[in-house]
């Protein structure tokens, strides 16, 4: 398990989270595309929702 802050809470993610994510993104953007075009980590997507 991981621990991250995000707009200043403390957030515990573990692989079934980062799974859960990944075929979501790959749902949402077809097989095809998702292929070609790699999934963000869980890292890169909790960087930018700090970002917002």
């Amino acid at each position: 398990m991981k621990q991250y802050i995000v707009n200043s809470r403390l957030t515990l993610v573990g692989k079934a989270w980062e799974i859960r994510h990944q075929l979501k993104l790959l749902s949402k953007t077809g097989s095809k595309t998702a292929l070609a075009l790699p999934a963000p980590t869980l890292g890169e997507f909790l960087k930018n929702s700090r970002s917002r």
